[in-house]
């Protein structure tokens, strides 16, 4: 029996870097939010890619829309790792209910 080994990519802002380095996830990239389209097209092209994983923060800035990069056919999972910046902002308990809302497609409320 053969196992499949696939990576975890972390795409964090510079100032994050090390925080998910020491949580273990060895693929750390940084990016700034004018390579951050460039670079999600480029992960999603190879195949020892599973889960993409990207600080919000860097996707709002970018104006990139993760869902929609989910709905492209196969490859690896795109998603948004909620940051001080995008969660401290705003209200975290709305912000969860909106985020869970989005994946499930039902408003929830609490």
């Amino acid at each position: 029996m053969s196992v499949e080994s696939r990576r975890v990519v972390v795409i964090s802002s510079r100032e994050h870097e090390f925080f998910y380095k020491l949580l273990g996830l060895k693929n750390v990239v940084v990016a700034g939010r004018g390579e951050l389209g460039g670079l999600v097209s480029k992960l999603k092209k190879e195949k020892d890619v599973a889960v993409i994983l990207i600080e919000e923060s860097l996707a709002r800035e970018a104006g990139l829309d993760v869902f929609s990069l989910n709905e492209k056919g196969f490859g690896p999972l795109v998603t948004v790792i909620p940051d001080s910046k995008a969660s401290l902002e705003s209200d975290p308990k709305a912000y969860y209910l909106k985020f869970a809302s989005q994946i499930i497609g039902y408003e929830l409320g609490v």
